[in-house]
């Protein structure tokens, strides 16, 4: 997965960083994400200050979240619940589908469809 980052107003936090990347693999391991983009920004006269904006791209349509919080990790922590929750949708309305659809019984082999023929 290729994780790009765009950080604003924030100084470089490489703890915080290895962290996010971390819960961004936990997040992989539900569904294939082949990218990940992450924006975060610190704005100083907006109350709360920290925002953090994902995009993963998975198969269909990509999986975006946002959120808003005082502290970065209570922000995150709202953005990958959000995240963790539209996956886990996905997953239920796939169920769901394919527990309707009628099973189709295997072919028949190859020596049994001759022999239907020839009768």
């Amino acid at each position: 997965m290729n994780i790009q980052f765009q950080i604003r107003e924030l100084k470089n936090n490489d703890r915080l960083r290895r962290q996010f990347a971390a819960d961004l693999e936990d997040l992989n391991r539900l569904i294939a994400v082949t990218a990940a983009r992450v924006a975060l920004q610190r704005q100083a006269g907006i109350t709360p200050p920290c925002q953090a904006v994902v995009m993963l791209a998975v198969p269909g349509p990509h999986i975006h979240a946002a959120a808003r919080d005082y502290t970065w990790t209570a922000t995150w922590r709202k953005v990958v619940t959000r995240l963790r929750e539209q996956i886990n949708e996905r997953r239920r309305r796939q169920k769901a589908r394919q527990k309707g659809k009628p099973r189709i019984s295997a072919p028949m082999s190859q020596n049994a469809g001759a022999k239907e023929a020839s009768l």
